[in-house]
């Protein structure tokens, strides 16, 4: 699933590409449905959270959750076959003509039209993410206002946004935080450690131009795939990378974890 570096690369990729056009046509699979967008221009593309957000001079928001498998691709050449197509929008502006499609192979994504409210609405719905101005305090004040593991909450977009499976577990393990741990027993030193690497995996990933994991499916704007999976510090890993034991992996609350049981089992007294 595309996490904060993923959806941040095609945000910025769109805004410096799409701004100005104006769709002059819409082709739609069955399954999918939208209202008319025919000469609506596009004024800005925003994210929030793990949405891409097209701002149309109507005062309307066409919203894209990517979801496992969503992909947004930008194509000068209408006669690119590219796999799972459910939305096309022909855009042009001037002399240029680009095709924007919405392709998603389990069909487990979103694509919606919103109004102001609507788009106020759904920005409620998240925290805040990482790289926003976030303190250590109203950090640990977040994760400990539910009750359950700490990689839970970190994938709990409720409570911190952006973040997903990947760069959980890569920035628990920089932190040596055991993922189980729970989040009543996190320390103001412990979460500035962790708030800290989460940012610099987030702003990693973003400079590599997201993850593409062995099945091929994230790829940018242009069809070309991230570079960060070359980075990652322990997810899908055999070995650990610090101490070389056998990196673990189980399932937790659903989600594949991967962790070093001696790096990250480091006991958390009341002063750690």
């Amino acid at each position: 699933m595309p996490e904060f570096p993923e959806v941040y690369t095609i945000t910025n990729d769109l805004k410096k590409n799409i701004i100005g056009f104006e769709v002059k046509k819409a082709t739609l699979d069955p399954k999918y449905s939208l209202p008319n967008l025919k000469n609506k221009k596009i004024k800005d593309v925003k994210q929030i959270a793990k949405n891409i957000v097209l701002e149309l001079e109507s005062d309307e928001f066409l919203v894209f959750h990517l979801a496992m498998t969503g992909r947004i691709l930008l194509r000068k050449d209408k006669n690119i076959n590219d796999k799972w197509v459910k939305i096309s929008l022909e855009i042009s502006k001037k002399e240029a003509t680009y095709y924007l499609k919405f392709a998603d192979m389990r069909e487990f994504g979103k694509v919606q039209l919103l109004d102001k409210s609507g788009l106020k609405e759904l920005t409620q719905k998240y925290g805040p993410t990482p790289l926003d101005e976030l303190t250590a305090e109203k950090f640990l004040d977040i994760l400990k206002s539910k009750n359950t593991n700490i990689k839970s909450a970190l994938l709990d977009q409720k409570l911190i946004s952006g973040v997903g499976n990947i760069y959980a577990i890569d920035a628990l393990f920089l932190s040596k935080i055991d993922p189980k741990l729970s989040t009543k027993l996190l320390t103001l030193k412990k979460a500035l450690k962790l708030l800290e690497n989460l940012k610099l995996v987030l702003k990693e990933g973003i400079k590599n131009r997201g993850a593409t994991l062995p099945d091929g499916m994230y790829v940018d704007v242009f069809g070309k795939p991230g570079s960060q999976q070359k980075h990652f510090k322990i997810y899908m890993k055999d070995k650990c990378p610090i101490c070389e034991s056998k990196v673990e992996y189980f399932k937790l609350n659903g989600r594949g974890t991967y962790w070093c049981p001696k790096c990250q089992s480091e006991k958390i007294g009341l002063f750690s």
